[in-house]
Parts: C-alpha cells; sequence; structure tokens
C-alpha cells in the first residue's frame, strides 16, 4: 500500500508540474524554429549589409530579401554606450576625410553630430612630465610626417610602377632613412602608423598602406576627419539607412546567429544556432575577417583553399579604446595627448580628451586607446587590473595626487565570436590576388558567374579603403548590385554595376607618387 501510494504522490506531482510548464509556456511562448526562403540572404546588420539592403530595395527593385543579424540591434562593429551623461563609441568613431566620403553625406542626411579634429591641438608628454612644445618627442614626430613619410610615398608609388616586390611599412620606412631608436621617435611611429592601422609598421604592407593613405586623404579632396559626438550612436548611419527600405522590420530578423552555410549552383541554405533554416537563391555574407579566419561558422562544402589562404593570410586589427571618467579634469586642453614611454613602445601612447569645447565640456572624459599587443593584454586582464595600468601612465604624466576614476569602460572585441577584431589591414606579404579573392563569389564546381550564389562583402573585400567605413560602403553597394545583375540579368554586369565597381575599386595609380605636405591623417573605423 505504501508504494501505490508513493507512486501515486509522483504521478500526481508530475502532472501538477507538466500543467504549470503549460502555463508558463502559454504565458511567454517561445518561438518555434522555422524554414523560410527569400530571393536573397544578407548576412550581418552592419554597414555592408544595411547598405547593401537599402540598394536592393531602393535602387534595384529587389524588395524579396532577408537579412540575419547576430545581436538585437543594427551596426556591427558600430556600437555606443554611456559613461556618466555621455555617449561614447566602442567601435567607429570618426569620419575619415570629408570630402567625397558617402559617410560624411550620410552624417549631414541623418543629422550625426560631429566636430572637426584638429591634429596641433597636441600636448607631448615622457616619463618625466611635460616634454615642451618643441621637445623632443614634438621634433620626432615632425620629421616623421614632414620628413620620412613623404619619402615613403614616393619610394612606394616607385616600386609599384616598377613591378618590385612589396615590403613591410618597417622596410620600406628603413630605406628612407626612418630607423626609430628612441622612446620619442617610437611614438612619432605609432602615432602616424599603428594608431591608424591598428598593428605594427613590421606588420603592415609598405606599397598598400601608402595606396590607402592616398586614396583615403588625397584622391577624397579632403584631409579633414570629424569625431562623432552624436548621443544616439554613430550608427545611425546604419539605422536611417535602413529606415528608408519600406517595411524593413518584416524583412531582418534579429538574435539569429548563423551556424553553417550550405552553398551550392542552385542556391546558399543557412542554419542558425536556434534552428532556424533559411533557403536562398543568393546570399552575401559580410561577416569581418576575423570571423572568417575562425570556425565559428561552418561552409558546406568547405571553402577552396584559395579563399581560405587568402583569409588565413589578412591581418584583423585590434583597436581598443579605454575610457574613464574622473570627478575633476586635470589634464590640459588638447584634444590630444601622447606619451613616449621608454620601457615599452605602444604603451598608452595616445589619449583624448572629450572635456574640451564642442565635445562634451563639463564631461570630465579622458580616454587612452591601446593596439596590437597592448590590446591583447588588456583584454585578457580584469577592469581593475588594466585601471591601474592606465592610471600608472597618467601618474608618471600628470603627478601621484591625481584621483581615481570614478567609471572605467572598455570593450574586448578579439574576444567576441561575433566580430574577433575590430578591423582588416592589409599585412605584409599579402598579394593583391588574395586580397581579391576575399571578395570572390561562390558557387557551382564549375565557378562560372552563372552559378555563383554565395556572395561575400565588408571592409576587409576593399583594396582602396580596407579598414575604413567608406570602404564597407562602397562593398555593400558594389554586391547588391552584383547579386541583381544575377537575378536579372543573367549575371551580365549592368552599366549602374560597372560605375559603382569604379567607385569601389578603381584606383589612382599617379596618387601613390604624390608628395604632401598636409598633416597625416587618421583614423580608421576606430577612433
Amino acid at each position: 500500500m505504501r508504494t501505490f501510494n508513493f507512486f501515486f504522490t509522483l504521478f500526481s506531482n508530475v502532472v501538477l508540474l507538466l500543467s504549470m510548464v503549460r502555463h508558463v509556456s502559454s504565458q511567454h511562448p517561445l518561438p518555434a524554429p522555422q524554414e523560410v526562403n527569400t530571393t536573397v540572404l544578407i548576412l550581418g546588420g552592419g554597414m555592408t549589409g544595411i547598405t547593401a539592403a537599402r540598394s536592393l530595395a531602393n535602387e534595384l527593385n529587389i524588395t524579396d530579401f532577408l537579412l540575419v543579424e547576430a545581436r538585437h540591434e543594427l551596426g556591427g562593429r558600430m556600437q555606443n554606450t554611456k559613461i556618466g551623461n555621455t555617449t561614447i563609441e566602442f567601435g567607429a568613431n570618426w569620419i575619415q576625410s570629408l570630402g567625397n566620403n558617402p559617410i560624411y553625406s550620410l552624417a549631414k542626411k541623418y543629422n550625426v553630430m560631429n566636430v572637426r579634429s584638429i591634429w596641433t591641438s597636441l600636448d607631448y608628454f615622457t616619463e618625466d612630465g611635460w616634454n615642451g612644445e618643441n621637445g623632443t618627442v614634438a621634433q620626432a614626430m615632425h620629421r616623421y610626417e614632414e620628413e620620412y613619410f613623404p619619402l615613403a610615398q614616393v619610394e612606394a608609388g616607385r616600386r609599384e610602377e616598377l613591378g618590385l616586390p612589396d615590403l613591410s611599412m618597417k622596410a620600406g620606412l628603413s630605406l628612407v632613412g626612418w630607423i626609430p631608436e628612441t622612446a620619442a621617435e617610437w611614438i612619432a611611429e605609432y602615432f602616424y602608423h599603428d594608431w591608424e592601422m591598428g598593428e605594427t609598421p613590421v606588420e603592415s604592407s609598405f606599397i598598400e598602406t601608402v595606396n590607402s593613405h592616398n586614396e583615403t586623404f588625397i584622391e577624397s579632396g579632403s584631409d579633414e576627419n570629424n569625431l562623432v559626438i552624436e548621443p544616439r550612436g554613430f550608427k545611425q548611419i546604419v539605422i536611417g539607412q535602413a529606415n528608408e527600405i519600406e517595411d524593413f522590420e518584416a524583412k531582418v530578423l534579429y538574435n539569429k546567429t548563423v551556424e553553417q552555410i550550405n552553398y551550392g549552383k542552385d542556391g546558399v541554405t543557412v542554419f542558425t544556432r536556434d534552428g532556424w533554416k533559411i533557403n536562398a537563391k543568393y546570399a552575401l555574407c559580410t561577416f569581418s575577417l576575423g570571423v572568417l579566419q575562425h570556425d565559428d561558422v561552418k561552409f558546406d562544402p568547405p571553402l577552396p583553399n584559395w579563399k581560405k589562404e587568402a583569409y588565413a593570410q589578412g591581418h584583423m586589427s585590434t583597436y581598443t579604446k579605454i575610457f574613464a571618467r574622473f570627478d575633476r579634469k586635470f589634464w590640459n586642453s588638447t584634444q590630444f595627448t601622447v606619451y613616449a614611454d621608454s620601457d615599452e613602445r605602444g604603451n598608452y601612447p595616445v589619449f583624448q580628451s572629450l572635456d574640451e569645447p564642442d565635445f562634451a565640456p563639463g564631461s570630465h572624459i579622458y580616454f587612452a586607446t591601446l593596439t596590437s599587443r597592448q590590446s591583447y593584454r588588456a583584454e585578457h586582464q580584469t577592469d581593475k587590473e588594466t585601471q591601474a595600468d592606465f592610471m600608472a601612465v597618467l601618474r608618471k604624466m600628470y603627478g601621484s595626487d591625481i584621483p581615481d576614476p570614478i567609471e572605467f569602460k572598455y570593450p574586448r572585441w578579439t574576444l567576441d565570436p561575433l566580430f574577433r577584431g575590430s578591423f582588416s589591414s592589409w599585412g605584409a606579404g599579402v598579394t593583391v590576388k588574395q586580397q581579391e579573392d576575399m571578395r570572390e563569389a561562390l558557387g557551382g564546381n564549375d565557378n562560372s558567374d552563372l552559378s555563383k550564389t554565395l556572395f561575400f562583402a565588408g571592409e576587409h573585400t576593399s583594396r582602396k579603403w580596407f579598414g575604413y567605413l567608406q570602404g564597407a560602403y562602397w562593398e555593400g553597394r558594389f554586391a547588391a548590385h552584383r547579386i541583381a545583375d544575377c537575378v536579372n540579368q543573367g549575371c551580365v554586369e549592368q552599366p549602374m554595376t560597372a560605375f559603382v565597381k569604379r567607385n569601389a575599386m578603381d584606383m589612382d595609380k599617379s596618387m601613390a607618387r604624390r608628395r604632401v605636405a598636409s598633416r597625416f591623417k587618421r583614423a580608421r573605423m576606430w577612433s
């Protein structure tokens, strides 16, 4: 009898539990995995993906598309947060080169606030404190900018014109006489190279680094840069484009992480972590180079060796902005401050003040930038450990009595599996063919244009503007036009596609040899 009562009680409890689960489920139903079909599938809701979507819908009259985004919002690596009452950008922060830059046009169109960066508003420090306006640091920076980099531009152009092998940026600079040996020379080189490229000169291509600089700051017709201080975040230039697409919210799936992409001549099928299956005639993959270098997403069939080689050879830089808010301002009123560390090149080398007129006066925000090895170290430290390193440098600069911050924030881009880094750079040893292979579409075994169904685009596929937002923009437009040609014209390139292609890809070879007296501007997708 006791055994019967035990099982009866157990059965009653199970029934009660199941009824409770049904009640909770009816109140908060989980979306069931689904299978959907579409003509075009766009993977990623950053600058490239949204620009492609807007081009398809508003330029090319292709409205049967679906966009899949892993996060809860659009923007990709354009991410902002608050420190105190001030909006700060963890990712892209600058409009680099105004001129004919479409990013500047979008900022004006969507009323995104931005303010000119004044590169002469610069302070110089060493471990001994302020170095003076004409000290060793200022002199070294002047020599790099006005003497050695112009010589490097000419030498890079000469090598490209004669078909000579590319070199590392370090080797190219060495050829024209720049061999940094002092802390002042280290910070000069860092300020004009690492802070721009997110990696050291020994890692970067000589010819393509110079080409990218010339295309961005000379060919564009402007060498100015504006810092974005928009309270809604810089990503409004992505959201603004999305808002122009009719019924866009019905065409986007948020919080969907792609795990596998099957492709062939008959189309593409994508599987997400939460069980969705999406079939498309064509798909555009806008994942970052960092993601494509890892095994986070499986491809079936596996990517061909030539494409895997191109991705493996590419460089994904890490650019870490470390923000601190204090109870008072103790630094000088300049937009930029450089610090020359005699023991470690790249140790908290550049600081920026947001507590300046036209930026965020009264915010008491000071932030530093780390790249490469120093970025990786900070990413693997706790916030407390990184704050200690940050403050140790500031106390060498300003004295031991300065206060600790009341807020401290920074991102960890390399550790984020959705990005695996900040932006791409053209590495030493990467060939033009390998860079083009990153963009090359895939499909059937014959690899003819008619059999290509899986397309690739992003800032890393841009030869002219790798790492820049305008590169992501033009690559998105170009990919949309290529896909539209396949949807509507049997993959025959149309005149408008050729026009977009010229803007996205054609380079002015004369630029590589032009000597420039103006200041070597920055910075890429980041600040």
